[in-house]
């Protein structure tokens, strides 16, 4: 088929490679994918990485605090001790052999715990813990009471009735992250739409294209063209995402659950960005001026905004109901994806009502744009819009 044949793919086109030669928008997007990539290998990178201390005392009850933080350390920590006479144990510490030395007074009530330039505040933590510890248990044995029969912090034991720990804190970093990409291609690629409409407006261009165009096809043209663009983007930015993950050294949990919860967000994303698009087109064809439409675009950005924090903060019934809202969906149903307790039907049924908005929204506002585009006399209202002949 002939471009000619498809005057709609013609404006798609346009809009492709006009945003493409755009320089700001090539240079955000790769840096937007090198931010994705590089946060993901430095937070694996941070969480596998190990801290390795070696620390001298000077005395024994000095030794035995370390011997306890040996005990006490966490599983990322690495801690060498030795003992040595203070002389020895300064000169070690001068000559950087050892990271810190650690020394108690004559009473041994109090520790002293020192670095050569610093002493960094993990090994500091671990060691105060350990003193008070170790301290403790004196006291406790000059009293004639065994520590070992004191009730631990370790004896409280974290459950939930439903999910776990570790789950949570992956679908809260998710959401965050859905939610934002919605945010950010929602304004990045919606707003272009209603200024590019204005824009034709101004300069007349519009009436010369409806005497070589239809008016619907223009506007489709218009809309699939950013549609490709928001989409292309969102791609990249997940599979650079997952693909970086996948090859991160260690493991990371619930990343096949990730990668299949992002194939339904792809799916409600072009649901919602459809919506919004019709509503982008809408708000431009209403307007005469480009300040007409800051102030008119005002409800829409609320409402985008609205879409962020549910995504983020919105748990339980809330989140339940907010996933099959049109628009807020496109979020909501993802993340509620990611729990795995959700009914195939539930994701089915939201998907098919966020459809019906979007094609309802659609027509309407290819309604409105075919009597408002060649209106120049001043911002309409949408009443004012239909009663106006195409």
């Amino acid at each position: 088929m002939k471009t000619m044949n498809a005057p709609w793919l013609v404006v798609a086109l346009r809009e492709v490679e006009t945003k493409v030669k755009d320089k700001a928008f090539v240079i955000s997007t790769i840096m937007t994918l090198l931010l994705i990539v590089g946060s993901i290998a430095a937070s694996t990178f941070f969480a596998n990485k190990s801290e390795d201390f070696k620390v001298v005392a000077t005395d024994q009850l000095s030794y035995q605090v370390l011997q306890r933080a040996q005990d006490q350390r966490p599983e990322n920590l690495n801690l060498t001790i030795s003992q040595a006479e203070s002389a020895a144990a300064k000169e070690e510490l001068n000559g950087e052999k050892v990271d810190a030395m650690l020394s108690s007074t004559a009473n041994g009530q109090e520790f002293t715990l020192t670095g050569f330039d610093e002493v960094d505040p993990q090994l500091q933590d671990l060691v105060s813990s350990s003193m008070t510890t170790v301290l403790t248990d004196q006291l406790l044995a000059k009293a004639g009471i065994d520590s070992s029969q004191l009730p631990k912090a370790d004896q409280l034991k974290v459950s939930q009735l439903q999910g776990d720990s570790e789950r949570a804190s992956m679908v809260r970093a998710m959401a965050f992250l859905f939610s934002f990409l919605f945010y950010m291609a929602a304004l990045l690629f919606g707003m272009p739409i209603a200024n590019s409409v204005i824009e034709e407006k101004q300069n007349r261009v519009v009436e010369i294209l409806a005497s070589t165009i239809r008016l619907r096809q223009l506007l489709a043209g218009k809309i699939i063209g950013n549609v490709i663009l928001a989409m292309v983007q969102l791609l990249l930015f997940i599979s650079a995402g997952l693909l970086a993950a996948y090859l991160a050294p260690g493991e990371i949990p619930f990343l096949g659950v990730v990668a299949q919860v992002a194939g339904w967000f792809v799916v409600f994303f072009l649901g919602g960005f459809l919506v919004l698009a019709g509503i982008w087109a809408a708000l431009g064809a209403l307007a005469t001026r480009t300040e007409d439409l800051q102030q008119s675009t005002g409800p829409v950005v609320g409402a985008l905004l609205a879409v962020l924090f549910i995504g983020i903060y919105a748990k339980g019934s809330f989140l339940v109901i907010a996933s099959y809202v049109p628009i807020v969906s496109s979020v909501a149903m993802p993340i509620r994806l990611l729990s795995g307790e959700v009914a195939l039907w539930e994701p089915l049924l939201s998907l098919a009502i966020l459809l019906a908005a979007c094609w309802a929204v659609l027509l309407f506002s290819e309604r409105i744009y075919r009597r408002a585009v060649m209106h120049t006399g001043g911002t309409l209202t949408l009443r004012k819009a239909l009663k106006l002949e195409v």
